[in-house]
């Protein structure tokens, strides 16, 4: 009787999954939210690696930047429900970007500041963006990516404590770059998602499903000249227009 039963139960999962499979056709996302902040830069100790903080009020005397975060619609809301659900949305985007600006705004003028926004080397968030926490930096255990002017070189930092606590560097192969250099970078990485997700020009590997999206920050640091030109604007917004006409915003008031 036990026999019966277990091969009844494994001819429903096997059903189960195929029905499934079956209903798959659209296993894509939309973008549905944005959020920004903006962040200035940390120092710990002798690490290497670029920190952050998020903050309403710029800092004049610190490296400054923004961080924007996106949250996504599944077209398969049941995907992740049954036996054969891995990560919601692996088969990428439908919708492409067309372009995202941010703005500094005051109640007479906005500064558009989208082009000149850039990264030269990986960034660690030292707190919070709002209320989700991504993860926490610890010092002896950690992998980043930093630049090094003098012999213009990305360098891996890797810091295991089971490994010896040591710090070990890596060069870093330039035709496989870990860093998005721009906001141009970020949409052309997020358009390569469309369609055949694998054949795109950019390094999508961390980005490749709809909860990979979600659960990623994305920042970038503005020349020094901007410490003091933005001290009279007192909002900060972005704004996501796809493709197809739509458009996402989020207004944060700095203090």
């Amino acid at each position: 009787m036990k026999i019966i039963q277990y091969i009844i139960f494994v001819f429903l999962i096997f059903a189960s999954c195929s029905q499934k499979n079956n209903n798959e056709k659209n296993d894509t996302f939309t973008l549905d939210k944005v959020n920004v902040a903006m962040i200035y830069e940390k120092k710990v100790n002798d690490i290497p690696c670029l920190l952050f903080n998020v903050t309403d009020t710029i800092k004049k005397n610190q490296k400054i930047g923004i961080i924007f975060k996106l949250d996504v619609k599944y077209d398969n809301p049941k995907k992740g429900s049954n036996c054969c659900a891995f990560e919601p949305g692996v088969d990428g985007t439908k919708e492409k970007i067309k372009k995202i600006k941010i703005l500094f705004i005051s109640n007479n003028e906005e500064i558009d500041v989208t082009e000149k926004l850039f990264n030269i080397e990986e960034a660690f968030m030292f707190t919070s963006f709002e209320e989700y926490i991504q993860g926490q930096f610890r010092n002896n255990d950690f992998k980043c990516v930093c630049y090094e002017q003098k012999n213009d070189e990305l360098i891996e930092n890797l810091k295991r404590e089971h490994l010896g606590g040591e710090i070990i560097k890596n060069k870093i192969d330039k035709n496989k770059t870990p860093i998005i250099k721009n906001i141009n970078d970020f949409v052309n990485i997020y358009n390569s998602l469309t369609g055949d997700k694998y054949n795109g020009t950019f390094d999508n590997s961390d980005l490749y499903s709809g909860w990979r999206i979600t659960n990623h920050y994305y920042y970038f640091w503005l020349p020094e000249e901007f410490n003091i030109s933005l001290k009279k604007y007192n909002q900060l917004e972005i704004e996501v227009e796809l493709l197809k006409g739509k458009k996402l915003k989020f207004l944060r008031v700095l203090k």
